[in-house]
C-alpha cells in the first residue's frame, strides 16, 4: 500500500494535481475530481458528483434497500394502537406528485442522504408550519441553498436553483432531512466529505492505472540524448517517440532510435506499485465509510461462505439500513405527519433478517421437557399460524404428544410493528388535551351558571331592564357576544373566498407587467367591490334578523317590524363601504410592493410569491379584523333599530365589557348616554384615550359599536316611555306576555370560546 500510495502521489505532481508531497488534506481544490477541502462543508454538487465506482456500488445498495422499506402508518385511540391501510399521510408517501413514485421518492431520497448528508421535499401548497402538502416534490441536494440565521432560528430561507437563478422558499415549506453533523447542527455531514480523502486516493489509483495501459502498459520512462538540445527538439523526440511506440497496441514492439538517443525505463512499474492490493484497501476503506459489506455487493472472496454472507445481511440491515430508516421515520414524525394529525405517526418493518435456525431452536427448548411457552405461542412465533383448539396452556412433558385440539380461525388483532416514540407535537396535543378535559368540566359548569344567569337577567330585564346593574347585564352582554361570534366565522370564510378568487386575477393580470403598477394593471376595483358586496350583504341580512329578534323579544315585544328597506339599505350600505375600504387597502399593498419589486428587478415568479404572501396576509389577519368588525356593527344596529322600532326606548347607553381586554378608548365609553336617534360620533371626530393617545374616527358614523376594529362593546336601554309618558323605573310594568326565546343548542366548540385564549396561553410554554 505504501508503494502505490507513493506512485499515486508522484503521478499527481507530474500531472500538476498537487504542487507539493502528499500528505492527507493538500489535495488541491480545483482538481475537477479531488474533493477533499478544508472549508466547512463539502459543496453538494461535488459530493455527488462522486456517484460513480465504489460510491455508486455502495450507495445504491443502500438506496434500494431503503426504497423497498414500506411506510406503516399506526394510530392511537384510548391507549390502544391500530394499524390504518388508508390515509392521506400514506396516499402522500404513496404518490407524491404526478411524476414520482414512493419508490422514487425513497430512492433519491437515500442517496442524497447519504453521499451529500442532506435531502429534501418540497412541501406544495403549505402556508404555515401546520398546513397540509398537496404534494411533496424532490429537489436534489445540489440545487440548495441554505440562509442561516441565530440558535433560535438556525435557517432563514432556502434558496433552491431554478434554471438559472435561485429562488426564496420558507423553512416550512421544506422538509429537510439530514445525517447530524456533530460540527453543524443545520447542515447534515455525508459519507463522501468524511470518507473523501479515501475517494481521491482510489480515484487517482485509478486514473494512474488507466494511464499506465494507454502508455504501453508501462509507467513510463525517460529519453535521453546527446543531440536534442533545445526545449522545442526535446519536445519533438518526445512527441514522436509516443506516436510511435505509445498505448496498449504498440506494447512490446521493437524501437528504433536516432543515433545518441536511447530510452531508460520509470523507477516504478506495474509490480513494484502493487496496484490490485492497495486498490482493495481503498475499496474496503470506501465501503466501511459507507457501511457495505462487500458480499452484499456481490464481490466474493476465498472466505465468503453462506455463512459468512448471512452474517454481512444481518450486519449490513441491522447496522446500515435500520439506523437510516430510524432517522428517516423520526425526522417524518416530528416534522411531517404533525402537519396531517396528533394521533398518528409512522414505522416500518425492522429490515434485520430474523435467524430460523436460532428462533426454532428457542422455540423448541420452550416447549420441551420442561416448558415454558405454549403451542399457539410457538405457532405465532416461528410461522404465523392460527391459535388451535386448547393451545393455549403451557403443558408438560406427559402431554408431549397428545392431541390438543382443532385450528381455530386466526383473530389476532393488528400490533404495531415497531415501537415509536411520541413526536413532540403529539406530546404538546396530548397535553393539550389533558388539560382541555379538565377546563372541559369546569366550562361545562360555568355554562349552566351562566345559562340561568342569561335566563335570570332576561326574565329580570322584562320586568324592568333599567334596573340592571352592569354585572346584572354582563349575562345579557355575554349572550349576545356568543351569538354573534359564529357569524365572525361565516364572514372571514367569505372574505378568504373572495381573496382566492381575487388573487388569482391579480396574478393573471401581473404576468405581463414590466414596468411601475396602477390599480388598474391590478384588478377593477368597482367590479371587486360589487363582488364582496354581494357575497357579504346576505349574510348581514340574517344577522340583522336575528339580532333584531332578540332585542324586541328582550323587552318582552313581539318583533312584527323585522327587516324593513331603511334597514336592508343601511346594510347594504354598510357593505359597500366596507367592501371599498378593504380593496383601496388591497391595491396599496399590491402597488407599494409589486412597483418595488419591479424596481428590484423581481422576474413574474418572484413577483408571483410576493401576491401569495399578501393575500396570505389578507386571509390570517386582515379577514380576521374586518369580519369581527363588521359583525358587530351589524348586530348593535339591529339591536339599537329594534328598541327603536319598539317606539318606547328614547335614550341608549354605552356597554363596555369589564375586563383585562378592553381597551384606553372604549373603557372611558362605558355608560356615555345618547338619544335613539343620535349617533355616539360623527365621522371626522376624533377622541383621546385614558393613556393620551388620540383616535380619528374616519371610517364612518358611530351610532353603536364597534367604535375600532376588534371592538366588542355593546348598548343598552337607558330611558323608556310608555304611550308617551316618562315613567319612573319603579313604575314601568312588564307585558301580560313574556316570550321566551327560543334555546339554541351550541356546539361544545362554541361553549368553550371564552377559555380557548386562557388555553393557548398556557400551552405556549409546552
Amino acid at each position: 500500500m505504501g508503494k502505490l500510495k507513493t506512485a499515486i502521489t508522484k503521478w499527481l505532481i507530474d500531472k500538476d494535481i498537487v504542487t507539493a508531497a502528499f500528505n492527507p488534506g493538500q489535495l488541491a481544490s480545483s482538481s475537477s475530481f479531488a474533493i477533499y477541502n478544508k472549508s466547512k462543508h463539502l459543496d453538494a454538487s461535488k459530493a455527488m458528483a462522486e456517484y460513480r465506482g465504489w460510491v455508486y456500488a455502495a450507495t445504491r445498495a443502500i438506496a434500494e434497500e431503503l426504497a423497498s422499506l414500506e411506510f406503516y402508518l399506526m394510530r392511537t385511540n384510548k391507549g390502544q394502537v391500530e394499524q390504518v391501510d388508508d390515509d392521506p399521510i400514506l396516499r402522500m408517501l404513496w404518490a407524491p406528485n404526478k411524476y414520482q413514485t414512493g419508490y422514487d421518492l425513497r430512492y433519491l431520497t437515500a442517496i442524497n442522504l447519504v453521499m451529500s448528508g442532506n435531502a429534501y421535499w418540497y412541501l406544495e401548497g403549505v402556508k404555515s408550519e401546520t398546513s397540509k402538502p398537496t404534494a411533496i416534490h424532490f429537489i436534489p441536494s445540489k440545487n440548495v441553498k441554505i440562509k442561516r440565521g441565530g440558535i433560535t432560528e438556525p435557517i432563514k430561507e432556502y434558496q433552491i436553483k431554478e434554471d438559472n437563478y435561485y429562488k426564496i422558499y420558507q423553512p416550512y415549506e421544506i422538509f429537510h432531512l439530514k445525517l447530524p453533523d456533530p460540527n453543524d447542527p443545520t447542515e447534515g455531514i455525508g459519507v463522501v466529505e468524511a470518507v473523501a480523502e479515501w475517494i481521491d486516493m482510489d480515484n487517482a489509483a485509478a486514473r494512474m492505472n488507466t494511464a499506465f495501459f494507454k502508455n504501453g502498459v508501462r509507467l513510463g520512462g525517460f529519453l535521453e540524448s546527446e543531440s536534442a538540445l533545445t526545449p522545442d527538439q526535446l519536445k519533438f523526440l518526445q512527441k514522436s517517440f509516443m506516436e510511435a511506440y505509445g498505448g496498449v497496441d504498440q506494447a512490446y514492439s521493437v524501437s528504433a532510435l536516432p543515433k545518441g538517443t536511447k530510452f531508460v525505463e520509470g523507477q516504478v512499474g506495474p509490480k513494484d506499485i502493487d496496484y490490485p492490493n492497495g486498490s482493495k484497501e481503498f475499496r474496503d476503506k470506501i465501503l466501511a465509510g459507507f457501511r457495505v459489506p462487500k458480499t452484499i455487493l456481490g464481490v466474493a472472496e476465498s472466505e465468503t461462505n453462506r455463512a459468512t454472507a448471512e452474517t454481512a445481511e444481518y450486519v449490513f440491515a441491522n447496522r446500515t439500513i435500520k439506523p437510516l430508516m430510524e432517522l428517516i421515520i423520526t425526522q417524518l414524525n416530528e416534522f411531517f405527519v404533525p402537519r396531517f394529525t396528533d394521533t398518528m405517526f409512522l414505522t416500518y418493518q425492522d429490515p434485520t433478517p430474523i435467524d430460523k435456525t436460532q428462533q426454532l431452536a428457542e422455540i423448541q427448548a420452550g416447549i420441551s421437557t420442561q416448558p415454558f411457552i405454549s403451542h399457539n405461542e410457538a405457532r405465532e412465533m416461528l410461522f404465523k399460524l392460527p391459535p388451535m383448539e386448547g393451545g393455549d396452556d403451557v403443558r408438560g412433558n406427559t402431554m408431549q404428544y397428545q392431541p390438543i385440539g382443532a385450528v381455530q380461525q386466526k383473530q389476532v388483532a393488528r400490533q404495531v410493528i415497531k415501537s415509536q416514540s411520541k413526536s413532540r407535537a403529539a406530546i404538546n396535543a396530548e397535553t393539550r388535551r389533558s388539560i382541555a378535559e379538565e377546563i372541559v368540566e369546569k366550562a361545562m359548569e360555568q355554562a349552566k351558571e351562566e345559562e340561568v344567569k342569561i335566563k335570570e337577567a332576561k326574565l329580570i330585564a322584562r320586568k324592568n331592564i333599567l334596573e340592571l346593574s352592569d354585572d346584572q347585564f354582563e349575562p345579557i352582554w355575554k349572550a349576545f357576544a356568543n351569538r354573534v361570534e359564529p357569524w365572525e366565522k361565516r364572514m372571514a370564510k367569505i372574505i378568504n373566498d373572495f381573496n382566492a378568487k381575487q388573487e388569482k386575477e391579480v396574478i393573471k393580470n401581473i404576468e405581463e407587467a414590466t414596468k411601475a403598477i396602477n390599480n388598474a394593471d391590478l384588478f377593477d376595483k368597482k367590479e371587486w367591490v360589487n363582488v364582496l358586496v354581494k357575497l357579504a350583504t346576505p349574510l348581514m341580512v340574517q344577522l340583522y334578523e336575528q339580532e333584531h329578534k332578540e332585542a324586541t323579544e328582550l323587552l318582552g315585544f313581539d318583533d312584527v317590524t323585522g327587516l324593513t328597506k331603511e334597514a336592508k339599505k343601511a346594510l347594504e350600505d354598510g357593505m359597500k363601504l366596507m367592501a371599498t375600504s378593504y380593496n383601496d387597502t388591497t391595491l396599496d399593498i399590491l402597488k407599494s410592493k409589486l412597483s418595488q419589486g419591479l424596481a428590484d428587478g423581481m422576474g413574474f415568479l418572484e413577483l408571483k410569491k410576493q401576491i401569495k404572501e399578501i393575500y396570505e396576509f389578507s386571509n390570517d389577519v386582515r379577514a380576521g379584523q374586518v369580519a369581527r368588525s363588521e359583525v358587530f356593527r351589524a348586530a348593535n344596529y339591529a339591536t339599537k333599530q329594534a328598541w327603536a322600532d319598539t317606539g318606547v326606548v328614547k335614550t341608549i347607553k354605552w356597554y363596555t365589557a369589564a375586563d383585562e381586554r378592553v381597551c384606553e378608548y372604549c373603557g372611558p365609553m362605558h355608560g356615555e348616554i345618547i338619544d335613539i336617534e343620535e349617533d355616539f360620533f360623527k365621522k371626522g371626530d376624533t377622541i383621546t384615550g385614558s393613556e393620551g393617545n388620540d383616535l380619528d374616527l374616519s371610517y364612518s358614523d358611530v351610532g353603536a359599536p364597534p367604535l375600532h376594529a376588534n371592538c366588542r362593546c355593546y348598548v343598552r336601554p337607558e330611558t323608556i316611555e310608555v304611550r308617551g309618558v316618562e315613567k319612573p323605573k319603579e313604575e314601568i310594568k312588564p307585558e301580560e306576555k313574556i316570550i321566551e326565546p327560543k334555546k339554541t343548542e351550541k356546539p361544545l366548540v362554541d361553549q368553550l370560546k371564552a377559555v380557548d385564549e386562557e388555553l393557548d396561553n398556557l400551552l405556549e410554554t409546552l
